[in-house]
């Protein structure tokens, strides 16, 4: 198991070639919000046998993972490069797991068709419910109308914007009430989530980075964080992965696709 915590090495949580560009909320000007979003949680009684149950049956989010990718394999993790786009790639992994959830085939997806649209090309950081907010409203298109790691707005032609309507996120749990900045989940509420097998998109300022987040783990007895999927390419972590434990397992924003577009690719 690969744990990030407060003791892990700066070097692991900032490598030299791989960007990050999540904004941290300044908390002075930009204070905690209420959660407005309601649903109900599974009690914390639950959570160890929940979380057993899941590992014995494999059916952990990161579980599905492992067999939706290409020829039914690991499904790989999309790479940010040096570029501070993970906020969009957040996302875009969510919507490609949320897929594999709702037993869709495997479609390789540009989360830089996201923001590079969004920032008009420049390399800029921002928050994951920015991103979320554009794949309800426009979707994300296939790696194959708009290639992964470039930049170049000319990709974003109507044959790119009409085939990523086949990839919107038509329900999510988010706080709309909120700017993209200021929304985020209770760490009960992101539990639940996972448990529930929805994927999350944390933001973490300490990191100033965006990630997806697959499963609720038990670290230790009684400790619980949570594993994550990374943009930063299957030759991070574990394949991609890592659990966030302690303070570092709690997001500053959150966000999650509940369904996505059915689509017949």
């Amino acid at each position: 198991m690969f744990v990030i915590d407060e003791s892990t090495s700066s070097d692991t949580l900032f490598p030299a070639d791989y960007g990050r560009g999540c904004v941290p909320r300044d908390f002075s000007v930009q204070p905690a919000p209420m959660h407005a979003v309601d649903f109900p949680l599974i009690p914390r009684s639950e959570w160890s046998a929940r979380i057993k149950e899941k590992e014995e049956t494999k059916s952990r989010i990161s579980d599905v993972r492992r067999r939706c990718g290409p020829n039914g394999g690991l499904m790989p993790s999309l790479d940010q490069g040096p570029v501070g786009y993970c906020w969009a790639h957040s996302t875009t992994h969510g919507v490609m797991l949320t897929r594999a959830l709702q037993g869709q085939p495997y479609v390789p997806l540009s989360a830089y068709a996201v923001a590079a649209t969004i920032k008009n090309g420049r390399d800029e950081g921002a928050w994951g419910a920015l991103s979320m907010d554009f794949a309800v409203a426009r979707g994300i298109p296939s790696q194959k109308y708009w290639p992964q790691g470039s930049r170049n707005l000319g990709n974003g032609n109507a044959e790119c914007w009409e085939n990523a309507k086949l990839h919107k996120v038509t329900e999510n749990w988010m706080d709309l009430s909120r700017q993209a900045w200021d929304r985020e989940l209770s760490f009960d509420q992101v539990i639940t989530l996972l448990l529930s097998n929805i994927p999350v998109v944390g933001d973490f300022n300490f990191w100033g980075h965006s990630v997806i987040l697959m499963d609720a783990v038990e670290v230790e007895r009684g400790s619980f964080g949570v594993r994550i999927l990374n943009s930063w390419s299957d030759g991070w972590g574990d394949k991609g992965e890592a659990v966030l434990r302690g303070s570092q397992a709690i997001p500053d924003g959150a966000c999650a696709p509940r369904t996505v577009t059915i689509s017949k690719e």
